[in-house]
């Protein structure tokens, strides 16, 4: 049986990732059964199976006019799904709900996690991804294809309102975004470029069975989606001053070399190996072993860099990437840019995007930075990239594995055998 990950989670070297991003959420409104739900998410993955095909449903478009451009599509799925009757798995022990996001407080705001340091908007009061029982991700060429796929997702649920009189899921959110040509974010930074390497990635990814009890073992080659879509305050930071802003990063802006010391005066200094020769930016080719966590100095001055961005989000540790104790998770990060009522009148941000194989992984690293008072004795942490950042949602999902033959992926958690049968069936008719 062939078993591996959803697509969507660009860990190999190839294909290379879209430009266009969309993650549409959606919760079940007053479905009895699991299997009402099911029967919707199988009726949207048909559609989009197809689509990425270039077909729709409700258009008899000659060949020569379709249009694919390389969408992906994966589905995952919330703890509160594993809550509905009839639901025919239990939900994994490793999705405990110690490991997800805290909910905004009453009026607003408050830690996404204790100790994380990293707070929702003050003007969020409710985070509905916490609740929400099926969620989408597109990613494809252009936004035509991720706008296309989510309205196609739409119609099916207005067709199952329309014939049935209530549809047992509606959309509770939509967040799109894309990735910057230059591999910058909006402070102005180098971006991604000390992810992990891309052979090392399935074992920060990919479920581990070594960690699962035998009622967990359908979930072997799944992982688990985090999503945040962080609003960042880019009045404040372009009113911070560069040095600072470099300290604070980790690296030096112009060419994303990393800091390694801080002189008497409190100048950064960058390792004068990078760029190597011929280069101008970490991103060129040569440049490959500047791009992780770097050696610091060992002056006194130069432990304010261990609190940099990239000394608080890459720490090196010497735990195996597979041991769920370690603090690496695979990111895909998409920028997005939106009008806004505050007096600056735009909104610009981030849909942080991660998979790892426990959602222990997301919590123990974005808790990580409060580990530091420890860490690095006698030292005043310089304020953190934190209090730039806002959360507007957050929500953890399992992403199950896509096994071949199955009608669509997690078929097993709205279905027993026997009904899987028969769902077969109806998978090989059209639409």
């Amino acid at each position: 049986m062939n078993i591996d990950l959803q697509e969507g989670i660009y860990y190999r070297s190839k294909p290379p990732i879209g430009n266009s991003f969309c993650v549409l959420s959606t919760r079940s409104k007053n479905a009895s059964q699991i299997s009402e739900i099911g029967n919707a998410v199988m009726m949207i993955w048909k559609h989009l199976e197809h689509l990425k095909k270039g077909i729709m449903a409700d258009l008899e478009i000659d060949k020569k006019h379709r249009r694919i451009g390389n969408l992906t599509v994966l589905v995952a799925y919330g703890p509160r799904l594993f809550e509905i009757p009839g639901s025919q798995k239990k939900k994994p022990k490793s999705f405990d709900d110690a490991w997800n996001f805290n909910s905004p407080k009453p009026g607003g705001g408050g830690q996404i996690f204790e100790r994380s340091g990293i707070s929702y908007s003050n003007n969020i009061l409710d985070n509905h991804l916490l609740d929400d029982h099926v969620v989408f991700q597109f990613i494809a060429d252009t936004e035509f294809y991720t706008n296309r796929a989510a309205v196609e997702v739409w119609k099916v649920l207005h067709k199952l309102e329309k014939n049935r009189g209530t549809a047992p899921l509606h959309i509770t959110g939509m967040y799109t975004g894309f990735q910057r040509a230059d591999h910058r974010n909006w402070f102005g930074f180098h971006d991604g470029v000390s992810n992990i390497r891309s052979y090392d990635r399935p074992l920060v990814i990919s479920i581990n069975p070594k960690y699962l009890n035998s009622d967990d073992k359908w979930t072997v080659r799944g992982t688990y989606l985090g999503f945040m879509r962080i609003g960042l305050n880019i009045e404040k930071w372009e009113d911070t001053d560069i040095t600072e802003q470099e300290v604070l990063v980790g690296r030096e802006k112009t060419t994303g070399c990393p800091l390694i010391r801080v002189d008497k005066s409190g100048k950064p200094i960058k390792d004068q190996r990078c760029p190597v020769a011929g280069t101008s930016e970490i991103i060129d080719p040569g440049n490959e072993q500047f791009r992780q966590h770097p050696p610091y100095g060992i002056g006194s001055q130069d432990k304010i860099l261990h609190y940099s961005h990239i000394g608080r989000t890459a720490p090196t540790d010497r735990i195996p990437l597979w041991d769920k104790r370690s603090l690496r998770i695979y990111r895909q990060g998409f920028e997005f840019l939106v009008p806004s009522r505050d007096e600056i009148g735009l909104l610009a941000g981030l849909n942080f995007v991660s998979f790892q194989n426990t959602p222990e992984r997301l919590y123990r690293a974005l808790t990580y930075q409060h580990t530091f008072a420890q860490n690095v004795p006698g030292t005043a942490p310089l304020p953190s990239l934190d209090r730039f950042m806002s959360v507007f949602a957050a929500g953890v999902f399992f992403v199950p594995p896509k096994i071949q033959g199955e009608p669509f992926p997690g078929v097993q958690i709205f279905f027993n055998n026997a009904e899987i049968t028969e769902l077969r069936k109806v998978l090989s008719k059209k639409i």
